[in-house]
């Protein structure tokens, strides 16, 4: 989250430079300045984008080892169930033990995969969020400096 941070930061830098530019007796807005903020941003937001695809990437591997740990929890239950083999009451017990442990087992699963979800969604809610504010931050200081430069009379 340091270049949450760190664009944030020059997107203040940039509004306050913005800002200071309006008004009769205001100064003019370092251009250049500004420039090399919008720059500084350039570098920064594909890291974040970067981590947006790590995150999405990760999910899929999260889901494919969550799987793989159901499946297993699900064969070793079904194997211990086959396991037992007597006709007593010590196999039937065994029988509805087995079947317990295999609900348990879907259970598990299902509840790993939701809470998998649930934090995947979460994160990617995060990134949309920050991603959707920086995007408008930028949009509205884009559109001041169209208009400071409309303001002195040049025309992008």
């Amino acid at each position: 989250m340091k270049e949450h941070s760190d664009a944030l930061e020059i997107l203040d830098s940039l509004r306050s430079e913005l800002e200071n530019g309006h008004g009769f007796f205001s100064k003019k807005p370092d251009l250049d300045y500004c420039l090399e903020l919008c720059d500084r941003l350039a570098k920064i937001l594909p890291e974040s984008i970067n981590e947006a695809d790590y995150v999405k990437q990760r999910r899929k591997e999260i889901l494919a080892n969550a799987d793989v740990v159901a499946k297993n929890t699900i064969r070793a239950a079904e194997e211990k169930a086959c396991s037992i083999v007597s006709e007593s009451e010590a196999v039937k017990n065994a029988q509805m033990a087995s079947k317990q442990i295999i609900e348990n087992a879907y259970a598990q699963c299902d509840n790993l995969i939701l809470r998998t979800k649930a934090h995947l969604d979460n994160l990617f809610k995060e990134t949309e969020n920050f991603l959707g504010s920086t995007l408008a931050v930028v949009r509205t200081n884009r559109e001041e400096l169209r208009s400071a430069l409309i303001t002195d009379g040049k025309k992008i």
